[in-house]
């Protein structure tokens, strides 16, 4: 028995409980109940047979309204639609029963004509008819509205109307007489029913519950569309990433115009309504980051790249942004400025297409990747000895994975891009010459390696950092058993770690 159930059974037993309790009265004793009254006057009797009448009937009535409501509408119906009922047509309901009620008190407890009763009533509503004309329309339409079901409560929608101001928020309730939405602010706006359905009303909950919405970005028209076009993308990946989850709806961008101060790219995105008004603003917040790490800016910056295919590589890097860069990674922390600049030479620049997998988990470390423009995705499958975890989204400025490639071991996560991606290849080689050339630079890169992407031994006597020397100066020897320099072949290479 779950707890809903047993709510909805606590407020049925009370009132089924009055019903059964009065009826079995009248049923057994039949005239009984009089003998509360044989030494009162007549009028007690008469008073207590009308109270227990009116009782019964009122008792039956709640009853009834209860079942309707909590077992037909908010049970049978709800699930069936899969929206919960309006609390409105709840309310009618329960006024029809207690109507029917009332007039069963009055004919059968009370003796009274129900045909003078009626007529008498509907004298009387004509005359409340014209004294509460607005009310009434109110009351209809919400009836209207309710019966329609153009908007359900808890969809999003927007009312205009001509001369009015335009309200979006999320529908809260329908009732007697009024509406309540709950605007993008977070205040509850209340209009009256008949004016909420003269309004022209747009439904973002359906006929699906996902909207498609744009932001714009003007580059200066020197940087090469399928650029523009993989940074903007990754941008607004991430943006949605960070406030919907994996599941988010892939962005897409596409040119909207050439003007005079550059190009004009319209990036489309597709989320729920509840995300249309905080997506603009973080998309534009992390368009502003990824141009950043790029060396551009909104249109005013100028590049130079020789070749902008989807695929291959470029010969030469931005080497002074790319020291900039290399200069903010904690792998690379107080490393001297000559071999940083000799690293970014020897660097090789390469785009990859979107969902082109990168590594494969299980595969040994060679290349050292970092990431430029683009996003990808690190999906973890097996523990790699270094005992390092990527995460799950690798952005701008993020490199991968060093461990594995300074200590010779095997992949643990399988990378793969989310879109197109613009990736710096440190190779082996590289990183034998650099290390070969300045050996202090091997020392700094191991202890950086131990103090920022390894976790650290609390064994005591376990130095981590010299471990991890060690194991560097084995991959990457700089000295032969004579004192002459060598290098390790790749085929010699160890596959897995030390």
């Amino acid at each position: 028995m779950n707890k809903t159930f047993r709510d909805v059974l606590s407020k049925l037993v009370a009132p089924l409980l009055i019903c059964v309790t009065i009826f079995t009265f009248f049923y057994l004793g039949g005239d009984g109940y009089q003998a509360f009254g044989l030494a009162a006057v007549d009028s007690t009797r008469k008073a207590l047979k009308y109270v227990l009448g009116v009782a019964a009937f009122l008792s039956l009535a709640v009853l009834a309204q209860r079942i309707i409501r909590y077992v037909i509408f908010d049970g049978i119906i709800a699930s069936a639609t899969g929206a919960p009922v309006p609390k409105l047509l709840s309310q009618i309901s329960g006024l029809v029963i207690f109507v029917i009620a009332t007039s069963a008190c009055a004919g059968i407890v009370f003796d009274q004509d129900l045909t003078v009763l009626w007529a008498a009533s509907g004298v009387a509503g004509l005359v409340l008819g014209m004294a509460l004309k607005e009310l009434l329309q109110d009351v209809f339409a919400g009836i209207a509205l309710n019966i329609d079901r153009a908007v359900r409560i808890g969809e999003y929608i927007q009312l205009h109307k001509a001369g009015d101001m335009k309200i979006k928020g999320q529908l809260l309730e329908i009732s007697w007489r009024t509406t309540r939405i709950k605007d993008l602010m977070g205040d509850v706006v209340i209009l009256p029913n008949s004016k909420f359905s003269s309004c022209t009303i747009t439904n973002f909950s359906q006929p699906e519950p996902f909207s498609y919405r744009l932001v714009t970005v003007v580059l200066d028209a020197s940087v090469p569309e399928t650029r523009a076009m993989r940074i903007l993308q990754a941008a607004a990946l991430e943006a949605m990433t960070k406030l919907i989850g994996a599941s988010t709806h892939v962005p897409w961008v596409e040119v909207n115009a050439i003007k005079l101060d550059g190009v004009e790219y319209n990036i489309y995105f597709k989320a729920a309504w509840k995300y249309l008004n905080d997506v603009p603003p973080c998309i534009l917040q992390n368009v502003l980051s990824h141009l950043a790490l790029s060396g551009l800016q909104p249109a005013t910056s100028k590049i130079e790249v020789s070749n902008a295919g989807n695929s291959g590589r470029i010969q030469r890097a931005d080497s002074d942004r790319l020291v900039e860069l290399l200069k903010g990674i904690l792998l690379f922390k107080d490393i001297e400025l000559r071999d940083l600049t000799r690293l970014c030479e020897l660097a090789t620049l390469r785009i990859e297409p979107a969902n082109k997998v990168i590594i494969q988990a299980g595969e040994a470390g060679t290349v050292l990747y970092l990431v430029l423009e683009g996003l990808l995705s690190a999906e973890a499958t097996r523990r790699s000895g270094t005992r390092t975890q990527l995460p799950p989204m690798l952005r701008p400025g993020d490199i991968f994975d060093a461990s594995v490639v300074l200590l010779g071991a095997a992949h643990g996560s399988t990378i793969r891009t989310r879109t197109a991606t613009l990736l710096c290849e440190l190779e082996y080689e590289t990183l034998q010459n650099i290390f070969q050339s300045s050996p202090s630079t091997l020392s700094q890169v191991g202890r950086n390696l131990s103090d920022h992407y390894m976790p650290h031994s609390n064994s005591p006597g376990d130095d981590q950092t010299e471990t991890i020397l060690r194991q560097m100066r084995h991959l990457f020897p700089t000295t032969g058993p004579n004192g002459n320099t060598r290098s390790l072949n790749l085929a010699q290479k160890p596959q897995q770690g030390a």
